[in-house]
C-alpha cells in the first residue's frame, strides 16, 4: 500500500518533466517566446529569435523587427542607427510588427532595444552590411576545422589562425525537420564574431564567401548557413512550389519534401537579404531524366524569391566537382573513365542558368575523383563570391571561366570558340600540359579521345586516325571524374560542353 502512494507522485513528476519537454521551445539571448506557429502562450515581451545579438542587418533596405507580447500593449523600439523612435501595438495574437527604415552599412557596433510597460530586451553588437543565405547539403555544410566526418579546408589550421574579421558574422543553423512553415528557429542557434575561436565550426565554403566579399567590399557581412548532409532538393522546395507546379508532382512526397524549407528558410522570409549561395545536387544525381532536376531547382528559386518579396534576389550555386561513385570498387581501381551520368548531372545544373540572376561556379578543377567532399573550398566561396562581386557589386572583376559558345569543322579538326572574354589568356593551370578530356564521335555517336591545343583563345582539337568518318560531335570534361587545367587569365576553370543532344 505504501508503495503505491510512493509510485503516484513519482509517475505526476515524469508526467510534468515530459510535458515540458514537449513543450520546450529555444530561448536564445532575445528572450524570444514565439512558439513558431504565430501565436503564443506567454504574455512575456519576446523578439523572434532570428533576431539576435551580434547579427548583421541589411543594409539599404527597410529592417523589420517582429515578435511577441500580450494583445493590445505597446511595444516602444530604438534602433542606435535610426533617430525615430518606433511603436508598434500587439494584436489579438499578441505579434507586433516594426519596420526601421534603411539604412547604409556600418561597421560600427549598434544596439536594439525593444521595451514594454513591464519588459526590456536589448540586442547588442549588431553591424549593418549584407546578408546572405548560404544553403544545401554537405559541401555546403563541410566546416573550416576537421570535423568528423570531413576533413577539415586544406590547411585549415593556419585559415583557422588568420580568421581575424570582426566585421563577418554567422548563424548556422541545426537540421530542423518541419511538417508546417516555421516562423521561428526550433533548434538552437546563435549568431557569431568571425575569430579564430568562432571560425572552425563555419562552413568553409559559406566562410570563404564571405570572406572575398568583406575584404573586397569592406562592408560587414552575414551568412545565414542553412545546410544539411545528405538532403535532397526536394526537401528544400516549399508545398506552395510544389502546388504551383503539377509537373513536379513525383517530387512532393519523397525525401522528406518541403520540411527542410519549413524549418530553415521560412523562419527568415521577414528579414531583407543580399540574395542566395547553394551547394546541393550530390542526392539528386540519379534524377532521371536529369532535366527534372534543372526544373526542380528553377521552380524552388522562383518559390524562394517569391517569399523573400524583395524582387529577382541573386542565386548563385556550385555545379558538382568531378567524383566517381565506383572509384574504388572499379577494376582497375579509380572509377569507369567512360561514365558520364555525373556529367548529365552537371549539365543540368548548367540550364538552370536559363533562370535570371542565377549564376554557376564551376569546380572542375578543384575536386578529387576519390572524394565527394574535396578540401579545396577557398577557390569554391571565391568563386561565388566573384559572381556577387561582378553582378551585384558592379565591380570590374572577371567572373567566369572559359565558357563554350561555338565549334567548327576543318578536316579532321574541330575548333572550338568561347564566349568573347570568358578565354581571355587562355592557358593551363601553372602552365602544366593540357589535360586530354576532348573527345569526338561521328554519326555512329561512338566518343573517341582526341588531342587538344591552345591556340590563342581558342582550342583546337584534332580527331584519332580511328575516326574515320567526319566529326559529328565534341565533348570536353564531359565524363564523371576528369579534373581539369584549362582555364583563362583569370584561373577560372573552362565549364564542361557538349556539341550534341545524344542520350550516351
Amino acid at each position: 500500500m505504501k508503495l503505491k502512494w510512493l509510485l503516484i507522485p513519482l509517475c505526476l513528476l515524469f508526467i510534468l518533466q515530459s510535458c515540458r519537454k514537449d513543450h520546450y521551445q529555444p530561448n536564445l539571448n532575445n528572450n524570444s517566446g514565439n512558439n513558431g506557429n504565430g501565436s503564443t502562450n506567454t504574455s512575456k515581451l519576446s523578439i523572434n529569435n532570428v533576431l539576435q545579438s551580434n547579427m548583421v542587418v541589411q543594409r539599404n533596405k527597410p529592417f523589420k523587427i517582429w515578435g511577441q507580447s500580450a494583445k493590445g500593449v505597446t511595444i516602444t523600439v530604438n534602433a542606435s542607427w535610426n533617430p525615430s523612435q518606433l511603436t508598434a501595438t500587439a494584436d489579438a495574437n499578441g505579434n507586433w510588427t516594426v519596420t526601421v527604415p534603411a539604412a547604409t552599412a556600418n561597421a560600427t557596433p549598434q544596439t536594439i532595444g525593444v521595451t514594454d510597460s513591464k519588459t526590456a530586451i536589448t540586442l547588442n553588437n549588431i553591424l549593418i552590411g549584407d546578408v546572405w543565405i548560404c544553403s544545401g547539403q554537405s559541401n555546403m555544410v563541410f566546416e573550416v576545422d576537421s570535423i568528423a566526418p570531413f576533413r577539415g579546408v586544406l590547411d585549415y589550421q593556419s585559415e583557422i589562425a588568420a580568421a581575424d574579421y570582426p566585421s563577418i558574422r554567422a548563424i548556422t543553423l541545426q537540421p530542423d525537420y518541419e511538417t508546417n512553415p516555421a516562423d521561428s528557429l526550433k533548434q538552437p542557434a546563435n549568431w557569431q564574431v568571425c575569430s579564430p575561436t568562432t571560425v572552425g565550426n563555419w562552413s568553409g565554403v559559406a566562410y570563404y564567401f564571405a570572406q572575398k566579399l568583406n575584404t573586397t567590399l569592406n562592408v560587414p557581412i552575414g551568412i545565414i548557413v542553412s545546410a544539411v548532409d545528405g538532403t535532397s532538393c526536394e526537401a528544400w522546395t516549399s508545398k506552395a512550389t510544389f502546388q504551383a507546379n503539377p509537373n513536379l508532382a513525383n517530387y512532393s512526397g519523397i525525401n522528406s519534401a518541403t520540411q527542410l524549407y519549413n524549418g530553415m528558410i521560412n523562419p527568415f522570409i521577414n528579414l531583407q537579404i543580399s540574395g542566395f549561395t547553394w551547394y546541393q545536387g550530390e542526392n539528386n544525381r540519379h534524377n532521371d531524366p536529369p532535366s527534372n532536376y534543372t526544373n526542380l531547382n528553377s521552380a524552388m528559386i522562383a518559390g524562394w524569391r517569391n517569399v523573400f518579396n524583395q524582387g529577382q534576389l541573386p542565386f548563385y550555386f556550385v555545379q558538382m566537382p568531378p567524383f566517381a561513385v565506383d572509384y574504388f570498387t572499379s577494376n582497375p581501381i579509380g572509377g569507369d573513365p567512360t561514365l558520364d551520368d555525373y556529367a548529365m548531372f552537371r549539365e543540368a545544373q548548367a540550364n538552370i542558368l536559363s533562370v535570371p540572376g542565377t549564376g554557376m561556379s564551376v569546380t572542375m578543377d578543384v575536386g578529387e575523383p576519390a572524394n565527394q567532399h574535396p578540401r579545396n573550398k577557398k577557390p569554391v566561396g571565391d568563386r561565388l563570391a566573384l559572381l556577387a562581386l561582378k553582378n551585384v557589386y558592379n565591380q570590374n572583376v572577371q567572373c567566369y571561366g572559359p565558357t563554350f559558345s561555338s565549334y567548327s569543322i576543318s578536316g579532321n579538326t574541330a575548333i572550338i570558340n568561347f564566349v568573347t572574354g570568358t578565354a581571355n589568356g587562355l592557358s593551363t593551370a601553372n602552365n602544366y600540359p593540357l589535360n586530354q578530356y576532348f573527345f569526338v564521335a561521328g554519326s555512329d555517336q561512338k566518343f573517341v579521345q582526341a588531342t587538344a591545343t591552345i591556340q590563342g583563345n581558342q582550342v583546337i582539337v584534332t580527331a584519332p586516325a580511328s575516326l574515320t568518318t567526319p566529326i559529328a560531335a565534341v565533348r570536353y570534361a564531359f565524363t564523371n571524374e576528369p579534373v581539369t587545367n584549362l582555364q583563362n587569365s583569370a584561373g577560372l576553370p573552362a565549364a564542361p560542353f557538349r556539341t550534341d543532344s545524344w542520350y550516351n
